[in-house]
């Protein structure tokens, strides 16, 4: 039993041996990359409740609530390009836009369905991709994958950049 109590209060004496190593006098002592990685971006569960990227430094403004990553006019452009789609997803911080298969009424045999992705906070021209899927509907009633031409996605980054463009035009215009 004495040996149990003597464990007891060692444990307790080198417990308070271990205190806070953040002081000025360890600043040398190096860190893990996985503990540069936890003080630059955080922890999943960590002050910001659910942070899933970003530095926390650059992510955050200054009232406390996290800053848009991606660009506001290309954002908004993207919804407003494709507004006749139904939404399936939409993540403003990691800038991706997914939508649910849509069939034009001209087409009822062909349905397409779209991922955007915002890439940058600047508006330049590799800061939108588009990656369109398309799917057929056979005679027996089941949708199989379809090659969709090369342009499409192309085409639709274009019309999303040209709409940015125009929203930050009237932006300034506007100031």
């Amino acid at each position: 039993m004495t040996h149990i109590i003597i464990l007891f209060f060692a444990l307790i004496g080198l417990n308070g041996c271990s205190g806070d190593h953040s002081a000025a006098d360890n600043s040398k002592v190096p860190i893990s990359k996985a503990e540069q990685r936890k003080k630059e971006f955080g922890t999943l569960m960590g002050d910001d409740f659910l942070l899933f990227g970003g530095n926390k430094k650059t992510n955050k403004s200054s009232t406390g609530s996290l800053a848009p990553s991606v660009n506001p006019y290309i954002w908004r452009a993207s919804l407003d390009a494709i507004s006749f789609v139904p939404l399936l997803s939409a993540d403003a911080v990691g800038g991706v836009i997914i939508t649910d298969w849509y069939s034009a009424a001209k087409a009822p045999t062909e349905r397409l369905k779209m991922t955007i992705y915002i890439l940058d906070q600047q508006l330049r021209a590799d800061a939108v991709k588009v990656i369109v899927f398309k799917q057929i509907k056979t005679k027996d009633g089941h949708w199989v994958a379809a090659n969709v031409e090369s342009n499409v996605a192309t085409e639709m980054e274009n019309i999303i950049l040209a709409k940015a463009r125009q929203l930050r035009i009237s932006s300034k215009e506007s100031q």
